[in-house]
């Protein structure tokens, strides 16, 4: 009556739905942890100011300048790039 899906195991990477500042963003396996970790250590230098706010702006421009719906490791390590001075007390 009902078919099984098939899985394609190796085929593609997993992807996380992870929302940010109510903005929904699907990230990739392989770096799902490494942005997370990132927005925890922003946070936590910075907790007199929200940052979330930027990180949804920064990663929506990467998205919209590559023409992509799912956020890779390219698109996290040029968030750190642009932010990593966020990460630092004053």
């Amino acid at each position: 009556m009902f078919t099984q899906p098939t899985l394609y195991l190796g085929a593609m990477n997993g992807q996380h739905k992870i929302t940010i500042s109510g903005v929904v963003f699907y990230v990739e396996d392989c770096c799902q942890k490494q942005l997370l970790n990132h927005l925890a250590a922003m946070n936590n230098f910075r907790k007199d100011m929200p940052l979330d706010e930027r990180v949804a702006e920064v990663l929506l421009d990467e998205l919209k300048a590559v023409g992509k719906d799912v956020i890779s490791g390219v698109e996290v390590e040029h968030l750190i790039q642009r932010t990593k001075h966020l990460r630092q007390p004053d």
